[in-house]
């Protein structure tokens, strides 16, 4: 949006290292209770900038049948690692629940994590359908890349998700430093406070840097979805339910092995998939 505007345009690098200052401060945030009004300003912008951005997906739509109705198989390694990056939100599952002031509520059936999860799914399946029907292979890593920049709607969308993402940093970011804090804290007898905060400086600081290094991120999902979510989010956590459940047992027909072993599977599958495919296009994308 700056650059439409400005007539000095500056590299995407500084416009990043420029969310430090802001980044550190959101991050000092000190408890989750402070953090949900964030949070649900975030969820009110991102709310604003989709339903924008779908009414943009909307006009004159093409006929389902100008789309192909499949995807060569060498693309769905990338795919899966992809969708395993969507499910970002798993790792904020266990920080939330240990948080909150009724823990029984956030699961079972009609839990907090199974309704907002279902409706943000929605959204994933809605969002991907209209994109993909709207612009096929010129689909871009985000859809909002894909909307007219000169209109002041499509520059209010980038501006709201922008935002957005701003606003969630520190949600995502403290289930970081819960579990480096916890991991060091105790090789300290004074001034913790003073070295916690420290601690979120610094981490902070390595995250905007490797932003810097790497501004694309696009070509980057597909791995982290494949080599991170696939691991912490699929294989570990279904071994562990292994192995709790040993002594107590499997259920009928030993439902809770069989479940397992197809979670397992899939990620294994998308791990190894996912990351070669992933590496052969970041290859292709920095070779001279």
């Amino acid at each position: 949006v700056i650059e439409h505007y400005s007539q000095f345009p500056l590299d995407q690098r500084i416009y990043i290292a420029a969310l430090l200052i802001p980044l550190i401060l959101l991050s000092w945030v000190p408890n989750l209770k402070y953090l949900a009004p964030v949070s649900m300003i975030a969820n009110v912008f991102m709310g604003l900038g989709l339903g924008i951005t779908v009414y943009y997906l909307v006009q004159e739509l093409p006929d389902v049948s100008s789309r192909p109705q499949y995807a060569p198989i060498i693309g769905m390694p990338q795919f899966m690692s992809i969708v395993i990056f969507a499910m970002e939100a798993i790792g904020v599952v266990m920080p939330l629940e240990n948080h909150m002031k009724t823990p029984r509520h956030f699961l079972g059936l009609c839990g907090v994590l199974n309704q907002g999860m279902s409706g943000v799914t929605l959204i994933y399946i809605m969002l991907g359908f209209l994109g993909y029907l709207k612009y096929g292979d010129k689909t871009l890593g985000s859809i909002t890349l894909n909307l007219p920049p000169e209109e002041i709607a499509a520059q209010i969308v980038k501006v709201l998700i922008g935002l957005a993402v701003f606003c969630t940093y520190g949600l995502q970011f403290f289930v970081c430093l819960e579990i480096a804090w916890n991991a060091i804290k105790e090789r300290f007898s004074n001034k913790l406070v003073i070295r916690e905060y420290l601690l979120r400086t610094l981490l902070v600081t390595l995250t905007v840097a490797l932003a810097v290094s790497v501004p694309t991120i696009s070509p980057f999902i597909g791995l982290i979805g494949s080599l991170c979510f696939s691991t912490l989010g699929l294989i570990i956590p279904a071994f562990i339910e292994v192995i709790t459940f040993w002594e107590e047992g499997f259920g009928t027909g030993y439902y809770r092995i069989w479940k397992n072993v197809l979670v397992i599977m899939f990620g294994v599958m998308a791990l190894l998939f996912g990351s070669y495919t992933s590496i052969l296009d970041i290859v292709a994308l920095y070779k001279p």
